[in-house]
């Protein structure tokens, strides 16, 4: 309790010196302490908010990060590629070893699908084409705990990634219908919902209910 006292007692006298040393400077000195102050705090807080995306993107101390996806300093870039028929914007990419290394980040998954693959190449490949350098591999960071996997750049996949590709544009090229089922739950939160023609219709708590009973 004597030593909360005497810290208190301390602290109370350190604002008092500072306002006394405040009290001797002029108008725009005082200006210029505040504005420096706001500045460090400024500087603190983005510094703090860059660290937690890269902790939310799985990015380690060792990798430099190059954009984040809803970074304020560094934005992740979108590759388009006419030629391919294809544009994409990873959530984050790094540098590692002198290579640029898409990340995509799923918090809400916690296991692997093809689909997510799929999208890593697409990004891998965007990067060769646009950037002129093979990325090796892609990093998928999947649920809370940001639990990262490294997809490798092999020729096998993406030949892989190739085949579906052309399997899409022949679909495109023939105005072939895609039969689509979506699952209600993921269908009511699609961002592109309200320009989808095989949109289903959204479950809520009463029809869910219904099926019950």
């Amino acid at each position: 309790m004597y030593l909360l006292k005497a810290e208190l007692h301390d602290a109370v006298r350190s604002v008092k010196f500072l306002f006394e040393d405040l009290a001797k400077l002029d108008t725009d000195s005082i200006i210029f302490v505040i504005l420096l102050s706001i500045t460090v705090i400024v500087v603190d807080g983005v510094l703090l908010s860059i660290t937690k995306l890269k902790k939310d993107a799985g990015i380690k101390s060792r990798s430099k990060t190059v954009g984040i996806d809803g970074g304020q300093t560094a934005k992740t870039k979108e590759y388009i590629h006419e030629e391919l028929g294809l544009a994409g914007r990873p959530d984050a990419v790094i540098e590692e070893d002198g290579f640029l290394i898409p990340v995509e980040i799923k918090p809400l998954q916690k296991k692997i699908h093809e689909r997510q693959v799929a999208q890593l190449l697409v990004y891998m490949k965007l990067i060769e084409v646009c950037e002129g350098r093979r990325p090796p591999y892609g990093y998928l960071i999947l649920g809370r705990q940001s639990k990262r996997i490294k997809i490798e750049n092999t020729e096998e996949k993406q030949l892989w990634l190739a085949g579906i590709l052309a399997e899409m544009r022949g679909f495109l090229e023939q105005n072939k219908k895609i039969k689509a089922s979506p699952h209600p739950t993921k269908c009511a939160k699609c961002p592109v919902r309200e320009s989808c023609t095989a949109k289903g219709p959204i479950e809520t708590r009463s029809s869910q209910e219904a099926q019950i009973h």
